[in-house]
């Protein structure tokens, strides 16, 4: 993975391929979505289009958690739909190591890690991703 996003979410810093990210946008106002699993927060506004509004924490194993106005929203590359991913912050846009080790226990879409200058970071499968949102917008 040459090049992707970093976003530090639960303590932890995830690295999304660059190739899978539309844009990375401020946290807007957003709407619940009645009986909807608690990673999906809602929806919301993006450039005049519906676009859903999912939590990474459970795409990656971590529990659900209610979005901070001054989180950050990584809108994804998608066929179908416009999704944002909710994450506490990003750090930026990296150089990644080319040798990654698989995780012990893979966590939903973040299946193996690399060692930066800042410390570990997981890495986000996003065909892994992209299954774990569909899953979860059509349940």
């Amino acid at each position: 993975m040459p090049r992707a996003v970093i976003c530090l979410h639960g303590g932890n810093r995830y690295a999304i391929p660059l190739s899978a990210v539309r844009r990375v946008t401020e946290m807007t106002f957003i709407s619940r979505v009645p009986r909807a699993p608690p990673a999906l927060l809602g929806v919301m506004n993006q450039q005049g289009r519906v676009a859903c509004l999912v939590d990474l924490g459970p795409l990656v194993g971590l529990k659900a958690r209610p979005a901070r106005p001054e989180g950050k929203v990584v809108m994804l590359q998608r066929q179908r739909g416009d999704v944002g991913l909710y994450v506490s912050e990003v750090a930026g846009i990296d150089d990644l190591p080319a040798e990654a080790r698989d995780l012990p226990e893979p966590a939903g879409a973040a299946l193996a890690q690399v060692e930066s200058a800042e410390g570990p970071v997981k890495l986000i499968d996003p065909e892994q991703l992209q299954r774990a949102i569909d899953n979860l917008v059509e349940a």
